[in-house]
């Protein structure tokens, strides 16, 4: 597509469905709050280990915005395994305690990337954030 504005628009107006075997976990958290991941596996499975890759959406995104759904699908497609972190409070559940999330805090984030090291046994190929 050459036109910028249709790139902009394309993916709002077509969106993509959630991919099927999407899975949800919950995180419990030591302060007693908890974060949402979404756990998706790769199509094909290529070679004895797959690769996980962490996704981080934007300001108040979550796995129902249109970037999201495309960058899983697209992350399955070629063969990782994706896993998208919800911050506090935007996995559209309120969370315990009276506290938001704000990207320069980096404590929620690397809980996820050691829960994924201890689940998968590796730590995450890459990670992808969107601003």
């Amino acid at each position: 597509m050459r036109s910028p504005h249709l790139q902009t628009l394309w993916p709002v107006l077509f969106k993509r469905r959630r991919p099927p075997g999407l899975r949800f976990e919950r995180l419990e958290l030591e302060d007693g709050d908890f974060l949402d991941l979404c756990w998706l596996e790769p199509s094909t499975r290529v070679g004895a280990s797959i690769q996980t890759v962490l996704v981080l959406h934007g300001l108040e995104g979550n796995i129902d915005s249109h970037y999201a759904r495309s960058i899983m699908h697209t992350l399955q497609a070629a063969g990782y395994r994706a896993v998208f972190m919800h911050f506090r409070g935007c996995s559209g559940e309120i969370n315990r305690l009276p506290r938001a999330y704000h990207s320069g805090e980096t404590g929620d984030l690397a809980r996820v990337v050691e829960h994924i090291k201890t689940v998968t046994t590796a730590w995450p190929y890459a990670v992808i954030g969107y601003s």
